[in-house]
């Protein structure tokens, strides 16, 4: 778990788009995997002035750039073991302690979520965690990690757990793509924007044969109970609330015959592939649109 440098970038561009890193929570002590020049860079952005880079990347840590770069008061680490030297040894398969409720303006998981077992619960910690007005920052795998961790995510599944149901908002949601599974190893990353299925009105599907994380950012606009009801994918619940609002047809009519299942045709699996590199990958606008960070 950690910061390598296209999730230290728009980490910096959120900062520029006016975030409070103050009460900064972490989940884990991350990491800080970005190049020294590339920290200065990022300092010069937000006119952090000069640094000691050296003392900032010494221990393999980010605190002292979440301090001194982010502009955090102070930050307070959260993980499973003190193996790490964290200031909080917490399981997040299990409630957080009400004394930490609401406590932090900010939090960072760079990289845990996926090993978490018990999402729902970890979830409800971090929004838990989280002022009203306080935002929230994950990196984590959404495609071709299997194995990483116990899940890949989706962004739909953001969408709807930071929901106005739960008192959130969505700022940004983005897919970003390395060409290795040390997905850190490499600075040619690309960065899209990913949409709303809701807004949309359709799946978001997305194949492709290189890792991929989803960077998302969410902000609390009030105290809510979270999770009173669980979330539902966008296109179910769309279905589900029409059919509901239909007046009850009578008895359903008999199930009319159809023709067998078959395969694709040699043509139909051509023109097949060609729609997917099509529709399903980074070249469809709808869904995704390219960030220069």
């Amino acid at each position: 778990m950690g910061i390598p440098t296209v999730f230290c970038a728009l980490l910096v561009r959120a900062k520029l788009d006016g975030t409070s890193f103050g009460r900064l929570a972490t989940i884990g002590r991350q990491s800080l995997t970005v190049p020294l020049e590339d920290l200065k860079g990022f300092a010069q952005q937000l006119g952090a002035g000069s640094s000691d880079w050296e003392r900032i990347a010494a221990t393999g840590y980010a605190d002292t750039f979440l301090v001194d770069v982010l502009g955090a008061d102070r930050v307070t680490s959260f993980d499973y073991s003190a193996y790490q030297g964290v200031d909080v040894v917490h399981d997040f398969n299990r409630p957080l302690d009400p004394k930490h409720h609401q406590a932090f303006d900010a939090l960072i998981d760079g990289g845990s979520i996926e090993h978490i077992f018990d999402v729902r619960q970890a979830f409800e910690n971090y929004m838990n965690l989280i002022r009203p007005g306080g935002e929230i920052f994950i990196h984590t795998p959404a495609n071709n990690l299997l194995g990483h961790g116990f899940y890949q995510f989706s962004p739909e599944f953001f969408y709807r757990v930071f929901s106005p149901e739960n008192g959130f908002e969505i700022v940004d949601v983005c897919l970003t793509e390395s060409p290795f599974a040390m997905v850190e190893a490499s600075r040619r990353q690309r960065c899209f924007k990913t949409k709303d299925p809701s807004a949309v009105g359709k799946r978001i599907r997305f194949v492709n044969d290189r890792p991929v994380m989803c960077y998302v950012h969410a902000r609390r606009v009030e105290a809510k109970p979270i999770f009173e009801s669980p979330p539902l994918q966008s296109d179910y619940g769309r279905k589900w609330a029409t059919a509901s609002a239909v007046a009850d047809p009578g008895p359903a009519a008999p199930p009319q015959g159809r023709a067998p299942f078959r395969y694709l045709s040699r043509l139909q699996e051509l023109r097949k592939r060609y729609a997917q590199w099509r529709k399903q990958s980074f070249r469809n606008r709808r869904f995704f649109a390219p960030l220069d960070i």
